[in-house]
């Protein structure tokens, strides 16, 4: 009976673990977007900050408002799909596009990563920026 329990203890950690790891970016999995082209985000130092600030735990520091108009850039999934932008100075801000509804809020901006924003910022230096539009309707 013991040997049973074991076994099934095991498989329930295996099966948990691709879950978990769904959630990690990886080199290329994220890219950050001007009006013509994108860069893909590949740095782990930079992926594991902007990981921990889409699924970490604990509340996210809410930042002030940024201007509809003003520069910014759009973070996107490999497959197109758009998360938000980020926007302000040294790109520290962040509004959601509908992505992790239970964290982000519709039309609030937030305290992006500083190491993130920095890292963007050298990313996106050769790229034109996109304008901040008002938000889109999102959960």
């Amino acid at each position: 009976m013991p040997r049973v329990v074991a076994v099934l203890v095991i498989c329930c950690g295996l099966l948990a673990v691709p879950a978990a790891v769904a959630k990690d970016f990886r080199p290329g999995d994220l890219r950050v977007c001007g009006r013509d082209r994108c860069v893909p985000l590949v740095e782990k130092s930079v992926l594991r900050a902007v990981n921990g600030f889409y699924w970490g735990s604990g509340s996210v520091a809410r930042a002030p408002r940024v201007r509809v108009g003003s520069p910014g850039f759009t973070l996107r999934f490999r497959n197109g799909y758009t998360t938000g932008i980020v926007a302000g100075p040294k790109l520290g801000r962040f509004q959601s596009y509908g992505v992790i509804c239970e964290r982000f809020q519709y039309g609030r901006w937030y305290r992006f990563p500083l190491r993130a924003g920095l890292a963007l910022r050298r990313l996106t230096a050769h790229l034109r920026p996109v304008r901040v539009p008002r938000p889109p309707y999102s959960c």
